[in-house]
């Protein structure tokens, strides 16, 4: 189940009904984002998730011009930290079988 649009309207504070389209493409990006970093599927029902794409929607939205004072490699504050309870691991350690 994607973001809810009319949460994404809350959080940017948008009183009004522009940039449908923007918001969901920015919804939809922010979405595929946390589950490519956590490696597990998106679900609305995961607050942590949610949080973090509603970070990085503003983000997007709020930063679309092509010449920022910002990092373009800068992330939302908040965005690692609610994100990395839920990221698996990949360690590259593999337990060796036990000897019988």
């Amino acid at each position: 189940m994607p973001l809810p649009i009319a949460l994404i309207r809350a959080h940017l504070n948008l009183d009004d009904d522009r940039d449908p389209e923007l918001l969901t493409h920015y919804g939809n990006v922010a979405e595929a984002w946390v589950q490519a970093y956590t490696g597990q599927p998106f679900t609305a029902d995961n607050a942590l998730m949610v949080q973090a794409a509603l970070l990085l929607v503003a983000h997007q939205y709020e930063s679309r011009e092509g010449v920022t004072f910002a990092s373009p490699y800068q992330l939302p504050f908040g965005v690692h930290d609610l994100l990395s309870p839920l990221k698996d691991r990949v360690t590259g350690h593999r337990p060796q079988p036990e000897a019988a």
